[in-house]
């Protein structure tokens, strides 16, 4: 860029010079480092039972390159139509039933819910939704709805392998196309920048790659949130490969983006049975020494004797840490002189008795045996002066509890190992390592085979993932959140609801997830659909997309235990005794992505189809009951929220809320701010107040048109 400006500087005419320098100018302020791409590349969807009405853009259901159409009216079921690029051709008519609506994103669009129906089998507990939808769309309503609530957002976007694994503008995106990369970085980039808002401070981001778009898509990750902290998990998922040029991949990354709290977000877990142990991660803070959270154990320093384990007390769990410090700059007598001292050894008894007298920074000091007793000091086998993990006075108290022991003895160095031996409060906890290479990851296995046997039906979906390899990464940030919300807007076979409902099961927790997939249909199905005559939105064809024929159909079978055909699912879950016929208990409301009029939602005529996003709003959480209007309010028994519709209404409705603590959110319908800051000033003030209907327009417009 400064080549440029300097080439610019040389331009004679001073008008052409000035316009130059603008340009650069802008071309400076919108890019300083990191990914350029083409966000400029359009992109649409096409919905097929969306309203056709004058103005509207739509294309013929059967045309294939989607030529978009302008509505010009609409009589009697016949819609007159011309080409939008402005071709002089003659309106034609054309039956309403053959169009499908086109959205064009930047677009301000109004989504809505539509259920399609509910399982109920899990008591009280809330309502997982699925929602079949274009997610960009499905998340600019969650955020309206959801903005700052998200504990976990995991995602498994396409991996952009050139094999037309997605579509971008209603066409499969294929190796030869050669915007192929930035048609996946716009695509992702538009959704991301929406999720975001739906994260809570401490929410994290996790999102599935492989080789294709990996280091593509970390650069945009820092872009996107260069406030938080980004690490990178590798999963194997396939231990025999798959044959690749040069290499045999056995492995895909999870990017975590976590933010940055001042404290771990990333749990501590119980390491799997089948992983090879590498020493316990001890949280170890004392006010002599701050700075003790690091792995200290290894097979060689560490007392395995049996008789110090049976002296150490049969059936008691310990965590065994070196006791002296090594490695960090922070384990020299020069930086904590305080923590260099001798600490007293009984060759007889192998027991600690006590420690040496304070020696300054630099003073001298001499290794001594009197009699049995022999003075141990931190030195490391290339003899320098380290120091022991803890100060004077807390190695007294460990010593006296009897909780530092002689270890091995060192021939060549003439000295002992002394290690802490931690009696352990809880189970054996781990830092989550980067590499996962477990058994339970196997995609083939607990992926596919798993979907095939839930479905009883091969090729329901195109490389699941094992059921495991989620639930470990979801545990890895909401074991101990047992409310949290979840949110995949790449749900495809509903492994992340699944493994929602796994973990629930594990602990009893009331854990949510929010599943949105589309019901795309593979492009060779497509193929053969369209020859035999069917069309987009007809049944026939929407019958093979992914959420009528794969995700609802397995959400179904891993609540009731049973496949579609009804025959029990004869799997055990790993590592349990509980078998997947046996079901999980789950309430889930399955909801198709619908688009409203504004001007109808702008005149109250549409609460009807706001409710279910009222519900969901409020946490999904009891019987979704119809709304009614009579008495100036609506308030469900079973649901946490309330609708009121007018000013009379606020003295009943005030009533009512004095017995009903679990209500969390009012819905005010009003077109004047005033009369809804009056109103929301005499509800309780721990209730979230929301303006009908202009908030819900507000939230989706402005940023519809932005983007």
């Amino acid at each position: 860029m400064a080549r440029i400006e300097d080439l610019v500087s040389q331009v004679g005419d001073a008008r052409v010079r000035a316009e130059l320098a603008d340009e650069v100018a802008h071309l400076k302020s919108r890019r300083t480092f990191g990914l350029v791409f083409e966000r400029h590349i359009p992109e649409t969807v096409m919905v097929p039972h969306g309203t056709v009405k004058a103005g509207a853009t739509v294309v013929r259901r059967a045309d294939e390159g989607c030529l978009p159409l302008r509505v010009h009216a609409v009589v009697d079921g016949l819609a007159t139509v011309t080409p939008l690029d402005g071709a002089a051709t003659e309106p034609v008519q054309v039956p309403v039933a053959e169009l499908g609506l086109l959205l064009t994103f930047g677009e301000a669009v109004f989504p809505t819910l539509t259920s399609l129906g509910a399982v109920r089998a899990g008591g009280d507990a809330p309502y997982h939704a699925v929602i079949n939808g274009e997610n960009l769309h499905a998340l600019e309503l969650l955020a309206a709805i959801h903005e700052g609530d998200v504990d976990c957002i995991y995602i498994d976007p396409p991996y952009n392998s050139g094999a037309r694994d997605w579509k971008y503008n209603n066409d499969f995106v294929d190796i030869n196309d050669r915007w192929r990369h930035s048609k996946w970085l716009s695509f992702m980039e538009k959704r991301l920048r929406v999720a975001r808002r739906l994260l809570r401070p401490d929410g994290v981001l996790v999102i599935t790659i492989d080789e294709n778009e990996v280091f593509h898509l970390g650069v945009l990750l820092e872009e996107l949130f260069p406030d938080y902290l980004h690490y990178m998990v590798t999963i194997v998922i396939n231990p025999k490969g798959t044959a690749k040029v040069n290499f045999s991949r056995v492995a895909e990354h999870a990017l975590f983006v976590v933010p940055k709290t001042g404290s771990d977000v990333i749990e501590f877990l119980p390491p799997p049975d089948d992983e090879p142990e590498g020493g316990e991660d001890e949280l170890e803070e004392t006010e002599d020494d701050p700075d003790a959270r690091e792995v200290e154990l290894t097979d060689e320093d560490i007392a395995t004797e049996i008789d110090a384990e049976v002296a150490a007390g049969a059936g008691t769990d310990y965590a065994v840490l070196y006791l002296r410090r090594r490695g960090a700059e922070s384990s020299s007598r020069a930086q904590r002189w305080r923590q260099f001292y001798a600490i007293y050894v009984n060759e007889r008894t192998l027991e600690v008795e006590g420690i040496g007298p304070p020696i300054g920074k630099v003073d001298p000091y001499e290794v001594t045996r009197n009699g049995d007793i022999l003075s141990v000091f931190p030195v490391d086998a290339e003899g320098n002066d380290r120091v022991w993990r803890y100060g004077r006075a807390t190695m007294e108290r460990l010593i006296e509890q009897g909780d530092i022991r002689v270890g091995r003895y060192n021939r060549g160095l003439d000295t002992y190992a002394l290690n802490h031996w931690k009696p352990r409060s809880g189970p054996r906890r781990q830092r989550v390592r980067t590499v996962w290479w477990r058994k339970a990851h196997d995609a083939g296995t607990h992926g596919t085979t798993l979907v095939t046997k839930m479905l009883g039906r091969r090729n329901a979906f195109s490389f699941p993932k094992s059921l495991y390899a989620v639930r470990d990464t979801l545990d890895t940030i909401v074991r101990s959140r047992p409310n949290a919300v979840i949110v995949d807007f790449f749900g495809g076979s509903g492994t992340t609801l699944h493994a929602t409902m796994l973990i629930n099961a594990d602990d009893g927790g009331r854990r949510r997830c929010i599943l949105v997939t589309n019901n795309e249909v593979n492009e060779k199905v497509e193929t053969r659909l369209r020859a035999e005559g069917h069309l987009p939105g007809d049944p026939e064809f929407e019958e093979h997309g992914i959420f009528e024929s794969t995700t609802r159909p397995r959400v179904e079978a891993a609540i009731s235990g049973r496949r579609p055909d009804g025959a029990p699912i004869r799997v055990k879950y790993r590592d349990s005794s509980r078998k997947l016929s046996d079901g999980l208990q789950a309430n889930v409301e399955f909801f198709r992505l619908d688009y409203l009029d504004p001007i109808e939602v702008d005149l109250g005529l549409r609460l009807d189809a706001l409710a279910p996003v009222l519900w969901e709003a409020a946490g999904g959480a009891g019987e979704r009951v119809p709304i009614t209007t009579g008495d100036g309010y609506f308030l469900p028994a079973a649901s946490p929220f309330a609708v009121l519709f007018r000013a009379s209404g606020l003295r009943p409705l005030r009533e009512a809320l004095a017995s009903r603590p679990d209500v969390t959110h009012v819905f005010i319908v009003t077109d004047s701010e005033e009369g809804f800051v009056a109103l929301r000033a005499e509800l309780p003030g721990r209730l979230r107040t929301v303006m009908l209907f202009r908030d819900y327009l507000r939230s989706l417009a402005p940023r519809g048109v932005r983007r």
